[in-house]
């Protein structure tokens, strides 16, 4: 009876065997190949980071770099005898600790007492300490001495999670390298390859999932990857993974972006009740909804960042200022989810919350405005007076029947979210009674689709009582439109408000006496 041929994990099989298939820790691997290939070699070494970040990978591969057969260099031919011995874990001067399970004194005396002795075969003796700072304090005496003056045929390299708990004598006897948490662009892109390499099926998104979960951690992720080939039956899918980690289609994240932007609490409740009948968990959905918002906000500031285009399509539909409400409400419900036994009550207080004390639409806003400001009876509001109508995108008011002008009419529809969003970024071309022409700024085309239209459409007919055709152009321009308008007036309300707090005595006081420093992007107008 024949056995069946040994399966090898993948984090075993695709562990890099020299520099260049080390994935990511450039800045570790630029040092190291300089010292090897220039043969200033220090006789001891420490990698800190965190688990499964290549510390040991590392190390191994030195320890190729200094007995290969064919010299000490950076690139290690890996088919010599001695570099075919370290591969497989059989090589007789390279000795590997792990200090977690030999922390006393005894233990590392014994070790030890071997270093003064000539390798057996290779050209250096190798010890690689993993976990070092498990070390008793008398094991780290011990060690000490070796570690000031080792003989000239030793090298350590030691390797850590908590440097911290390395006493300073030992640090400064050591070349450290702090290694970095891999992005989860570079393991997604491993993953690709390994599977690759494995001929198996596998969808983006999958991979995606992947290397969210694993932290950084390349050895988790491919961990997780062979977990993931038995689960989903050698075909890697997006679904089984997320059934897998207990994690949520991105797809229900979008829609409750879509429900928070269309102020709707009514579409949030539902979607967190079709959420629960797939038995997710909330606190994983929470961190998902906090990264959506994080990627947002930076797409908001730095918008060349990203090219997702729906993530594009978010920084329009929600004001910077709602996305920092947002993101700093669900920090604090991510807290406080843990005190409440039933987590989808939880969450659902959190969106509740975001609903609650989002500040008013700008619909609202604009019909509470200031009645000290009076707006210009010769410019229709929503234009700026300071700019000229073009001919190709006309204001004019000579063709509208019962509209009087589209920044007061959009303001009676009472419309919401992504629906006056639309609105509120075009301009009126022409208005008769039975067609209305509206014109959409280039910059927010993302607002344009049959669904809104529709919306804008029944609300206008509601409101005129009549049947009327309503057509919205995509044009090029500059200013104009009722949502711009109302972002200066809240832009002036905004510096108003920052300066009458500068200007207020405690303020100042503290300033002086403190220096406490205002910050402008925290107060608000209201």
């Amino acid at each position: 009876m024949s056995s069946a041929p040994n399966h090898q994990v993948l984090a075993r099989k695709y562990r890099p065997s020299s520099f260049e298939t080390l994935v990511g820790q450039e800045h570790v691997v630029r040092a190291l190949v300089n010292a090897l290939d220039k043969q200033r070699l220090h006789h001891a070494y420490l990698f800190t980071g965190t688990r499964g970040g290549s510390k040991t990978t590392i190390a191994r591969i030195i320890a190729k770099c200094l007995n290969c057969e064919k010299g000490v260099s950076s690139k290690p031919c890996g088919k010599c005898a001695a570099c075919q011995a370290i591969d497989n874990g059989n090589f007789i001067d390279l000795i590997e600790v792990d200090a977690a399970s030999r922390t006393k004194v005894e233990d590392t005396r014994d070790l030890l007492d071997n270093v003064q002795y000539l390798p057996a075969t290779g050209r250096y003796k190798i010890y690689i300490i993993d976990e070092v700072h498990m070390l008793s304090g008398h094991s780290f005496n011990a060690l000490l001495k070796t570690l000031e003056e080792p003989p000239a045929h030793v090298k350590f390299l030691l390797a850590t999670t908590d440097p911290q708990k390395l006493p300073v004598t030992v640090l400064s006897r050591c070349l450290q390298f702090n290694l970095k948490n891999l992005a989860q662009e570079k393991i997604a892109e491993y993953l690709h390859f390994v599977l690759e390499q494995e001929k198996i099926e596998h969808e983006k998104q999958a991979l995606q999932s992947l290397a969210r979960a694993a932290n950084g951690s390349m050895r988790d992720a491919l961990s997780l990857l062979d977990q993931a080939i038995a689960f989903s039956q050698e075909k890697v899918t997006a679904i089984d993974v997320n059934t897998m980690l207990g994690t949520i289609d991105q797809s229900h994240i979008e829609k409750l972006l879509r429900a928070l932007a269309e102020k709707n609490p009514a579409m949030s409740l539902d979607i967190v009740n079709q959420l629960s009948e797939h038995a997710a968990d909330f606190g994983n959905v929470l961190e998902e909804l906090i990264t959506s918002l994080h990627k947002i906000a930076i797409a908001q500031i730095v918008p060349d960042v990203t090219t997702d285009p729906i993530i594009k399509e978010f920084c329009e539909l929600f004001s910077k200022e709602d996305i920092q409400l947002y993101y700093q409400i669900a920090l604090l419900g991510r807290r406080d989810l843990a005190l409440i036994a039933d987590t989808k009550n939880g969450f659902e207080m959190i969106l509740l919350r975001m609903l609650t004390f989002c500040p008013a639409s700008l619909a609202q806003k604009k019909t509470n405005m200031d009645p000290a400001v009076k707006p210009r009876d010769d410019v229709p509001r929503g234009v700026d007076p300071a700019v000229k109508p073009r001919d190709d995108v006309p204001r004019g008011t000579d063709k509208l029947t019962s509209i009087n002008n589209w920044a007061d009419f959009i303001a009676q529809l009472q419309l919401s979210g992504m629906t006056y969003a639309l609105a509120s970024n075009c301009v009126l071309k022409s208005a008769t009674k039975n067609q209305i022409q509206l014109a959409l700024n280039k910059k927010h085309a993302a607002l344009l689709n049959d669904n809104l239209q529709q919306r804008l459409h029944d609300a206008i007919k509601q409101k005129l009582g009549n049947e009327i055709k309503l057509s919205i152009k995509i044009e090029e321009f500059t200013d104009g439109t009722p949502a711009e308008q109302n972002q200066r007036q809240l832009d002036t309300q905004h510096q108003n408000a920052v300066k009458t707090i500068s200007q207020d005595p405690n303020v100042q006081a503290m300033v002086q006496q403190f220096g406490a420093v205002v910050s402008p992007e925290l107060v608000t107008s209201k």
